[in-house]
């Protein structure tokens, strides 16, 4: 007869993290299903607001930046035409990809205390079945995001492969954050007021309502522009919403210099994140 013992040395090796997930993989289907349940309960419209609420905040900021700020804003590259709500869309949608799974992911284990508390599994499995419904979400605004192109006279292209490589640079860069950011805000709940703050502030030093050739243009009239513009491009997300926009409203491979940085903080951001997570899982539920 062979017993299961706890250890928290066997839960401390990082090696274990892909294996533990594999063993229990139908645990974190399960939690994705129940967050999808759960987020669209008692609501009329159900997944219909998937649509809308992208739908919605894309006619907003193209009433303000569009119309009210007009020619303030333009295309992607110089000399490119597309229509500014098109842009936008493109943008947004990924944005708000990031902007929730990361919302999600950190305050995951605060909203699943009890389940850590009195079962045992890879506590990776919460903070990243937390990606799930937001993946889903992202899934139906790109649907609408190619239909609105096509209603525009615009079509995607061959170019269009770019996009699973992009967005598994995103991932990543989600799930390493969402580690980090959970584990630690067990332990600190500043943490969670932080990421709130950090991603209001991210949307708009992020090109969403905006093009990356637009800043291009204002650093240029400071003294020192290339490093504002270095500065600016510290923030990985504006090289991955930059390369989407190429990819989808240009028809073009993305600009390989632009993904450079975001691969490195995808690929670092997932090691700390695995790391500390797995090193303060054995003692989460005795800080929830």
């Amino acid at each position: 007869m062979s017993l299961s013992t706890y250890s928290s040395e066997r839960q401390w090796r990082l090696g274990r993290v892909a294996t533990d997930l594999l063993h229990s993989r139908g645990l974190l289907l399960d939690l994705v299903r129940k967050d999808l349940r759960a987020r669209y309960r008692n609501t009329i419209m159900g997944y219909v607001w998937a649509v809308l609420q992208p739908l919605l905040m894309m006619l907003i900021l193209t009433f303000v930046f569009g119309f009210v700020f007009q020619g303030r804003v333009r295309g992607t590259q110089p000399g490119q035409d597309h229509p500014y709500y098109v842009m936008l869309l493109c943008g947004l949608i990924f944005w708000q990809f990031f902007s929730v799974c990361l919302s999600r992911c950190t305050n995951s284990l605060l909203d699943n205390h009890d389940l850590v508390k009195k079962v045992y599994f890879p506590r990776e499995a919460i903070p990243l079945a937390a990606i799930g419904s937001p993946a889903v979400n992202l899934a139906i605004g790109f649907v609408l995001f190619i239909l609105i192109q096509l209603v525009s006279g615009g079509a995607p292209g061959a170019a269009l492969l770019w996009v699973p490589v992009i967005l598994a640079i995103q991932v990543v860069l989600i799930m390493g954050l969402g580690l980090l950011c959970a584990s630690l805000n067990v332990y600190y709940r500043d943490v969670g007021y932080m990421v709130d703050v950090g991603l209001t502030l991210g949307f708009y030093a992020s090109p969403v309502f905006y093009s990356l050739a637009d800043i291009q243009d204002r650093v240029a009239a400071f003294p020192r522009g290339d490093t504002l513009l270095h500065l600016y491009m510290l923030n990985p997300m504006a090289g991955i919403l930059t390369a989407y926009r190429q990819v989808l409203l240009d028809n073009a491979a993305p600009d390989l210099s632009l993904l450079t940085w975001p691969v490195l903080c995808a690929a670092m951001a997932l090691a700390a994140g695995a790391i500390v997570f797995r090193r303060n899982a054995p003692v989460l539920a005795d800080y929830l």
